[in-house]
Formats: structure tokens, C-alpha cells, sequence
């Protein structure tokens, strides 16, 4: 098979004119346009979907009970810890997850402090000091803006507090707009073993459009010293959608990327939120709006065959690797049945299948840690589905979805309640089957994350 064709060769049972406007019937909203072109027609133009189920909020007066009984206990799932720096030197445009500007060493001083402070409230608590963490991940926010002393320090805390696995995948994230040398010798003496940067455009026109300040001369610089140390992993996040950007820039992203030798690349599609900066920029006619949705559709589905031609290993939706170094462990079982231990200001985490956020102003999270109280904002309880919907999404995320499995480990209904939407969708072009399982194919990559949320939307409107 050519690997430019991957949409299935079936005999079509019901066509839908993908030329009208399209209403997916209501008792049906999973039900997807059967087209000569699936990647831009199957559904709706695609919007941001974080895939989940329903939850219920955990009153704040059973807060302190639950809470106790969850940290009293050791940690059933593989874990994974995040850890968020709310600070940044500058607004990228886009974002939504800016907290605060960072301004003064004595502010980077303040933060690592409560940190570590903070790590320290759960450390005798069988949550925390029981079974292996297996990635760490400090995102943010941009956690390179920190004084290189502080990175160092905030490392060896992780170490000294957190019960982590051998082979635990610690990934220190930023920019690479004033992370130094002196900044990246203390990560890695800290004992980070990978970088993740916000590279996003290697076009110069296009980052400063958004809010970046890196030329691209400047960008390949840092990541060839990056990469010179030879000590830990190196990958970037690309992003297709920007004001500006064309086919070809990013094709020359691409390109760049693999010609650098990055150990990985995440290709994400540029989401504008209504409440950015960069909304309002585009509505007042102050930047143009970026590709439209055939073209972004494009511009993946390039990233897909790009990185395939050149050798590089799908890891997940998004993310390729070019060796085995690369390993991603910490985006990939955040998706999953994981429990996952949150420190600093905004961070979010998982305690089994209890979401909860912490608190998003700095000053809020460090009063509560200065009190000998975990930051702990708000709490969700898992709906009754909860493993079966990380399931799904660990299934989706892996470019698959395999009822049979479902069914084995769940419920035997399984099988069947899912049989129209594997059928409509084969016959649409979004997955191919294989034995037991279907593939998605690109088109069903493209979509992936509307095709999860409606499967988990079926679980839940079939009460199964």
C-alpha cells in the first residue's frame, strides 16, 4: 500500500453529500460524513477536545476526609509527578496558561523555597513515599526562567522526596530564550534527563508575530549546545496554525527539526482560545488569521508522512522520536489509568481517579503551604466509568481502538455497543481494521481527539 493511501477501500453503505451542510442525526452526534475527503469533511470543522467523562465535585467540606483517606494509603496505579512554574519573562499571545511575569532573582529564590516546602508536606505520607514515580515533568509557565542556583535545588528535592523509579524520565520544559549555559549545566546535574522546548516555529516573521523572541539563528544555536552535552534527551514542540505560516514554513520546520538530530518532535495544531490575547489581536484586524482548516488539515498530515519517510517512530498522536532514548513517558501515561502527584501553584493531579487542581495564584498556593496545608483548590470524584474512559483514551492515543479488549476487560456488551460507530467510521475512511482491532487511519489521526470524546459520550449515553 502506497503510504499515502490509507483511507479504506469499502463498498459505502450510506453517502452523505459532504457538498451540503452537515447535521449528524441527533439520536446519532458520533456519525461522520462519508467523503472523498475524510481528513477535512468527516465532521465538523475541529475544535479544542480534551477527551473526557462527566465528574462530580467533591464538596469542600468533605474535602479534608477524602483527602485523608487518599494520602493515607500507597498508590495502586503507575504514577507520574508534574510539577508547574508559573512564571514567565514574556506572553506568548496564544496562551492560555501565563500565571504571572517573572521579574527578580529573589522571586525564583521564593518560589524554589515553598516548592520544596510543599514537597515536603506529603512526605511521610504513604501517597507520596510509597511505590515508584515513574516521570516527573516541570512545565508551566516556563520553568528555564528560574536562576540556574533554583533549577538545580528544585531537582534535587524531586530526588531527595519523591520515591522515583530507576529509570524515572525527568523532563525539565522552557524556552530556549535565556536558558543558558549555566542554566543547562545545573538541569542535568540536577538529574533531568530531558528537555522539552517550546520551539513551536523555526520562522522568524511567524514567532514574533506570537509573541516569541528567538530569531531561528538563535534557536538552532541553543539546541546544537543543548544537544552538545550529550546527557539527556532533546525534543521540541512544533505548531501548525499560526498567523503568517504557509505550507512551506512548515515543511521548513520540519525539516529543520529532522536535520538538527532532536531526539523528538510533538506537531500540535494552534488552538485560539477566546479568551487569548491573540483572539483579540485576529477580531481587531491587528494579525491575520492563520491557516484555515484545510490547510491545517494539510499541514498534519505532511508532519505524518515527513517524519515517516525520514524513520522516526510514532510514539502517540503527536509525537515522533528518532531514537530510543526518546521515550515519552510522561505525556503518554498522563493519558492513562495513571495517578499523578502535583506540586506548585496551578498544577493539577490524579489520586485514584480523584482529579483535583491546587491553587493558580502563587500568593494563595503560598500562604497554604505556609500553613502545612497542600494547595489543594478544588477536588473532582471519577465518574463510575472513569478506567474504562482512560482506556479508550490510552487506546486512541496509541492510533487504535480495539473493542474486543474493551469488552474482555470491562463488560462483554462492549462488543456490540460499538459496532455502528466502527462501521460508520470504517466506512467514512477514519479507521481501518486489523483482526480484532482498527487502526485510525490518517484522517482518524486527525480527528482523534472528537472521535475519543464521542466514544466516551456513547459509553456514558448507553449507560454501559
Amino acid at each position: 500500500m502506497n503510504a499515502r493511501e490509507e483511507t479504506p477501500q469499502v463498498k459505502q453503505k450510506t453517502v452523505i453529500d459532504f457538498r451540503k451542510p452537515f447535521n449528524a442525526p441527533q439520536e446519532q452526534p458520533w456519525f461522520a460524513r462519508v467523503t472523498d475527503n475524510p481528513i477535512t469533511d468527516a465532521f465538523p470543522e475541529s475544535i479544542d477536545i480534551h477527551p473526557g467523562l462527566d465528574a462530580s465535585p467533591v464538596l469542600p467540606t468533605e474535602l479534608p476526609s477524602v483527602l485523608n483517606r487518599l494520602t493515607e494509603q500507597p498508590r495502586k496505579r503507575r504514577t507520574v509527578a508534574y510539577i508547574n512554574v508559573p512564571y514567565c519573562e514574556t506572553r506568548c499571545l496564544y496562551c492560555l496558561f501565563y500565571i504571572k511575569p517573572y521579574r527578580t532573582k529573589e522571586e525564583s529564590a521564593a518560589y524554589a523555597d515553598t516548592l520544596i516546602k510543599e514537597m515536603q508536606l506529603w512526605a511521610d505520607k504513604p501517597v507520596q513515599n510509597k511505590e515508584p514515580v515513574h516521570a516527573v515533568y516541570f512545565g508551566g509557565g516556563t520553568p528555564t526562567a528560574l536562576e540556574a542556583s533554583d533549577i538545580r535545588r528544585v531537582l534535587e528535592a524531586v530526588r531527595k522526596y519523591l520515591p522515583l523509579a530507576n529509570d524515572c524520565e525527568i523532563t525539565y520544559e522552557g524556552r530556549l530564550s535565556g536558558f543558558g549555559d549555566d542554566k543547562m549545566e545545573a538541569a542535568i546535574e540536577g538529574g533531568a534527563n530531558r528537555f522539552s522546548l517550546g520551539v513551536q516555529t523555526f520562522d522568524t516573521k511567524v514567532r514574533q508575530a506570537v509573541g516569541r523572541r528567538s530569531s531561528k539563528e538563535e534557536l538552532i544555536r541553543r539546541l546544537t549546545r543543548l544537544m552538545s552535552y550529550s546527557q539527556a534527551a532533546v525534543v521540541i514542540d512544533l505548531i501548525y496554525g499560526f498567523p503568517y505560516q504557509t505550507l512551506e514554513t512548515w515543511l521548513e520546520d520540519l525539516q529543520i527539526s529532522k536535520d538538527l538530530g532532536l531526539d523528538g518532535v510533538d506537531c500540535y495544531q494552534l488552538r485560539v482560545f477566546e479568551r487569548s490575547p491573540l483572539h483579540k489581536y485576529i477580531a481587531n484586524g491587528k494579525l491575520p488569521a492563520g491557516p484555515d482548516h484545510a490547510m491545517r488539515a494539510r499541514m498534519f498530515r505532511e508532519a505524518v508522512f515527513q517524519m515517516r519517510e525520514a524513520g522516526w517512530s510514532r510514539l502517540s498522536i503527536s509525537h515522533w522520536a528518532s531514537n530510543t532514548r526518546e521515550r515519552n513517558f510522561y505525556n503518554y501515561y498522563a493519558k492513562t489509568r495513571t495517578d499523578c502527584l502535583a506540586y506548585g501553584p496551578g498544577a493539577g493531579g490524579v489520586i485514584d481517579g480523584f482529579s483535583y487542581m491546587q491553587h493558580r495564584a502563587p500568593d494563595a498556593w503560598i500562604k497554604s503551604v505556609e500553613e502545612g496545608v497542600k494547595p489543594i483548590a478544588m477536588m473532582m470524584r471519577p465518574s463510575k466509568n472513569w478506567e474504562l474512559g482512560r482506556a479508550v483514551a490510552e487506546q486512541m492515543e496509541l492510533n487504535y481502538f480495539n473493542p474486543s479488549a474493551l469488552a474482555k476487560e470491562f463488560s462483554p456488551q462492549l462488543s456490540k455497543a460499538f459496532e455502528p460507530i466502527t462501521e460508520n467510521w470504517t466506512e467514512a475512511g477514519l479507521l481501518l481494521p486489523f483482526s480484532e482491532r482498527y487502526e485510525l487511519t490518517v484522517a482518524g489521526q486527525f480527528w482523534q481527539g472528537r472521535m475519543t470524546q464521542h466514544i466516551l459520550n456513547h459509553i456514558k449515553n448507553t449507560n454501559l
